[in-house]
This record gives C-alpha cells, sequence and structure tokens, in this order.
C-alpha cells in the first residue's frame, strides 16, 4: 500500500520534471533562448506542475488515486477535444475542396522573394507604425510605399496583393481624380483590407454597392489607432470633396495603439496644435523616399519572421501530441484575458480625438460616422458582454457626442447563428470575405436609413 502510494506520487513527478525539461529543450536549446517570453507560461506551468507532485508524498494514499483518475479522465478529454477541434480546423484541407486550389503556405518572405522574380519593384510595404517614436525620422507617415504592387498577408488560403495608389494607400488610384468622393474611409488593418483582395475589401464592397460612380477612398493603415486616423482626416480631408467620413473603431487594440500615439512625438502635436500639418500631400516626394529607405528594414525583419516560422514549424502528429488546437483555444484565449492591459483610462482622449475628428468633418462639409468593429476573441470563448474592451462605455461616449453609430456587433454579429463563421476557417484574425462583405452591408444599409434613401 505504502509502495503504491509513492509509486503515484513519482509518476506525478517524473511527468512534472519531464514536461519542464521539455519546455528547457524547446527554450534555451531549440530556439537558443530567444523565444523565452513565449515559453515562459510555460515555465509557470512546469514549476507550478513540480509543487504540486511533491505536495502527493505528504497526502493520503485515497487522494493521490483520485487525482490519478482525475488527470487520467482529463488527459483522455484534452485528446478528445483536440481530435475534435483538428477536424473542424483542416483549413488546408477545407480551402482545397473549396476552390481545387492548394493552400499557399508559403511566408511573407518567401513569396516576396518569388515575385520579386518577376517584378522587382514589388514591396512588402512599411506600416506607419513602423515609424514610431523615433525623433530620426523628419516625418511620421501615414501611407505605405505609392505605385507599387503590395504584399499584404495570408488568412484565407492566398496572399492579399494589391497596387498601391499615389500615396500608397490600397485604392485604384483614379479614385483620387474623381471630383467627389461619396465615402472617406480612416481605420487599421481591418479597413486597409487585410488578408482578402481590394475588391473584397469594405471599401472595394462599397463601390459596388453604392449606384453612382462618386468616389471611395480607403485611408486604412496596419497598426492605426485613433490619433493617426485623426491625423490623417487632418492631411487627406481637405484636399477632397467628401461626403461622408466612415470612422472605424477596432475594439481589439484601438486604445492600446493609442497609448503608444500619445507618446509619439510628431504625432501628440496634431492633438496640441489645430493647425500643425506635416504637409503629406504637398511633400509625398520626400516621405516616399522616407518609406523607401526602410525597405531593407521591412525584408530583414520578414526574414527574421519566416527563419522563426520555419523553425516553430511541426508535423500534424506533433501537433496533436503537445495539444496544439486545445491550447490555441482555451490557454492562449485565457492568457489574453489575464494579461490583456486595461486602457479604460484612455477613453477620455478617445473621446477628445472622436470629437475633434467630426468637428474637422463638419469644418470639411462632411457627415462624420463611427463604426464599432468587434474582434474575434469577443467570440471564442463567450466574451460577448457590454465589458468586454469597454465595449458599451465607448459607444455610449461616442452616442453623448451625438455622432451616428453603427454598432456592428449588435447590427450583425448578434444577429447571426455562427459569428466565428465570419473569420478565417473560424479561427483568429481579421474578417473573411463574407464577413467583410455583411460589415458592408450594414454600414451602407444603415447609412441610407440615417440620410433618409
Amino acid at each position: 500500500m505504502k509502495n503504491m502510494s509513492r509509486v503515484i506520487s513519482n509518476f506525478f513527478l517524473s511527468i512534472s520534471f519531464l514536461f519542464l525539461f521539455y519546455i528547457i529543450y524547446r527554450s534555451e536549446i531549440y530556439h537558443d533562448g530567444n523565444e523565452f517570453r513565449f515559453y515562459f507560461k510555460y515555465y509557470v506551468l512546469a514549476f507550478l506542475s513540480i509543487f504540486i507532485s511533491f505536495i502527493t508524498y505528504f497526502i493520503s494514499k485515497i487522494i493521490k488515486i483520485n487525482l490519478l483518475v482525475f488527470l487520467i479522465l482529463t488527459i483522455v478529454g484534452l485528446y478528445l477535444t483536440e481530435t475534435f477541434l483538428t477536424s473542424q480546423h483542416k483549413k488546408f484541407k477545407m480551402y482545397k475542396n473549396f476552390t481545387n486550389i492548394d493552400y499557399d503556405k508559403r511566408t511573407k518572405f518567401k513569396i516576396y522573394n518569388d515575385l520579386k522574380k518577376n517584378d522587382p519593384s514589388i514591396v512588402v510595404s512599411p506600416p506607419p507604425i513602423h515609424f514610431s517614436n523615433n525623433v530620426d525620422f523628419d516625418y511620421a507617415p501615414l501611407s505605405g510605399i505609392a505605385n507599387r504592387t503590395t504584399i499584404h498577408c495570408n488568412e484565407n488560403g492566398y496572399y492579399s496583393i494589391y497596387q498601391s495608389d499615389r500615396y500608397g494607400f490600397n485604392n485604384p488610384d483614379q479614385e483620387w481624380n474623381k471630383k467627389q468622393i461619396d465615402y472617406l474611409l480612416v481605420g487599421d488593418s481591418m479597413i486597409r483590407g487585410a488578408c482578402v483582395h481590394e475588391p473584397n475589401t469594405i471599401s472595394g464592397n462599397l463601390k459596388r454597392l453604392k449606384k453612382n460612380k462618386k468616389g471611395v477612398l480607403n485611408l486604412g493603415q496596419t497598426g492605426n489607432g485613433p490619433l493617426r486616423q485623426y491625423a490623417t482626416l487632418r492631411e487627406y480631408l481637405p484636399f477632397k470633396n467628401v461626403k461622408r467620413v466612415i470612422w472605424f473603431y477596432s475594439e481589439g487594440n484601438d486604445l492600446k495603439e493609442l497609448n503608444d500615439e500619445l507618446k509619439h512625438l510628431i504625432l501628440i502635436k496634431y492633438l496640441k496644435d489645430p493647425k500643425f500639418t506635416q504637409n503629406l500631400i504637398i511633400k509625398n516626394k520626400e516621405v516616399q523616399k522616407l518609406l523607401l529607405s526602410e525597405l531593407s528594414t521591412i525584408e530583414e525583419k520578414e526574414r527574421e519572421n519566416s527563419l522563426f516560422e520555419e523553425k516553430i514549424k511541426r508535423g500534424p502528429l506533433v501537433n496533436f501530441l503537445i495539444l496544439k488546437k486545445v491550447r490555441e483555444f482555451f490557454l492562449d484565449s485565457f492568457l489574453i484575458k489575464v494579461k490583456s492591459h486595461n486602457y479604460s483610462y484612455l477613453t477620455e482622449d478617445l473621446k477628445k480625438i472622436i470629437n475633434l475628428s467630426n468637428q474637422l468633418s463638419i469644418e470639411n462639409n462632411s457627415k462624420f460616422y463611427f463604426i464599432y468593429l468587434p474582434l474575434y476573441e469577443r467570440f471564442q470563448l463567450n466574451n460577448n458582454n457590454e465589458h468586454f474592451k469597454d465595449y458599451k462605455k465607448i459607444v455610449k461616449i461616442v452616442e453623448d457626442l451625438n455622432i451616428p453609430v453603427i454598432d456592428i456587433n449588435k447590427e450583425l454579429f448578434d444577429k447571426v447563428k455562427d459569428p466565428l463563421s465570419l473569420f478565417p476557417f473560424r479561427s483568429h484574425g481579421h474578417y473573411n470575405v463574407k464577413g467583410y462583405e455583411l460589415v458592408t452591408k450594414v454600414i451602407y444599409e444603415k447609412i441610407n436609413k440615417l440620410e433618409g434613401y
């Protein structure tokens, strides 16, 4: 009896140490200690497991047997869950069955090198956040590299690639020639059009829905927060006759981006000085030279990302054994909640910026609309409540400013049976083609209703 009790404790301790040694191998040997931050949570779990294993030496045999049974049932349950989740997320096979085309598994650096052989001018354009708070830069660019084939991202089985316009945004260049712009969009990567081709973006869908030949300008850029969006309006809105300004708020990271933007030595000037401007349209040539000078830095960054992706790539059997899908679905989502920083203190700054953007729109004879966009985590583990990411608080702030709000969570996601179906393969990411299409339809119909059409 006593020996059996000790065997169970030894078993627990052995498993715990094996887990720790595996984490040490992955973190310190396989990745040369460069990914310690990623593996930190697993170190914590390993040491917690060792601590609990030591405790088992001092508890009764009955409790140990119950713990062992519980552990076995838990492991069986986890692998059954892994089997189910894996069967639901076979995106390579799903994409092949749907399109009869193989899922593009290349890294961004690999596709960049492949396409560069036929088009030497192709770019992975540095986003505005690349120029964060660096006093060595003369400008804080708000666009990408102009007139270039631009590689964006892959979440749907293919890389979204577009021809940038004269200022570096994701628009057909002729949109800038139109005398009147029906819709001018500002926002982050969701508005830029990640990760779909230009006709399937929100701006692309708007072009199809409206019944006139007036323009749609998409000024969205990856990583843009509220202050960059306001700065974008300050720089580009006065140069065009715009009927409507459509301001997009992405609940996932806009307050976090604002936290960084308020520390930016150039961007903060837009908030402090109502007459400040970088004259980005007039000085577009100088801005483009700055963007082009950073291409080698961006290329090196993508090369490093590619090497890391190749290094962590595992086969399906290994992924199954390490419960990859279970960890993604439960552990990583839980850690997002735990580690998520509270940026509620920035809501007054957000209110000020939105109010200034609305006033700027009015001064330029444009109608201002605020669009609230929900993110994947809201629906992944039952986070769809009014407190998640200060949802209701932010909507009320805008409503109190008497600004029309189009709440995509309320108007669309709360009404569909399966919200995750609007994300790529029901996984973390931006919206898929169907998601962008439905979001645009809601925006278009709500604006028409508000304007009495």
